[in-house]
């Protein structure tokens, strides 16, 4: 074993017990030195205020896009040729989320097409969207949704990886589209 492995080791196993490193020496736990860097309570992180649009310049479905992809997402960008946002915050007044949304065409169109995946609708017991709470829930999203101009396409999941699905989003993009 080299040295340099050893010395690595060795400063490794000195943190894991404790010790607190301070400028380049390492302080046993229970040096004087140490239980006063210990009690300096560090300072705290600035909240980074994110931009909340409910749109597609908020920062959340910025975030949201980049990081999810999904089989739906790809089935859709493939037979329509339209950008599919997942988990879009669509409003400001409120935390609601569109499982996936079309809000603008290519041609910076504005769209407003929402597609809800219905999960746990056969769930036995009042759970998640059939209790009387979820269902008020999803009540009160869809009237916002629908008050801010949205359509919503509500989907099990057996049924959003179909050739229906994709004709019904087509009907509706071909609806909302002046000529």
């Amino acid at each position: 074993m080299k040295s340099s492995a050893i010395l690595k080791a060795v400063y490794k196993d000195c943190l894991d017990r404790g010790y607190i490193l301070h400028g380049d020496l390492l302080l046993p736990p229970n040096h004087p030195d140490a239980l006063k860097l210990l009690a300096v309570k560090p300072k705290k992180k600035k909240r980074v205020i994110t931009r909340k649009t409910g749109w597609i310049d908020d920062e959340r479905n910025i975030r949201n896009k980049a990081n999810q992809r999904d089989a739906f997402m790809m089935f859709v960008e493939q037979q329509l040729h339209v950008e599919v946002w997942p988990e879009f915050y669509f409003s400001t007044e409120r935390l609601y989320r569109f499982d996936y949304a079309i809000p603008i065409l290519s041609n910076s169109t504005p769209l407003k097409l929402a597609i809800e995946q219905e999960g746990g609708i056969w769930a036995k017991g009042n759970s998640g969207h059939s209790s009387g709470t979820g269902i008020s829930r999803d009540m009160e999203k869809s009237n916002l949704a629908q008050s801010q101009g949205w359509v919503v396409i509500r989907r099990t999941p057996d049924q959003m990886i179909t050739s229906e699905t994709i004709e019904l989003i087509k009907s509706l993009i071909k609806q909302r589209i002046p000529l």
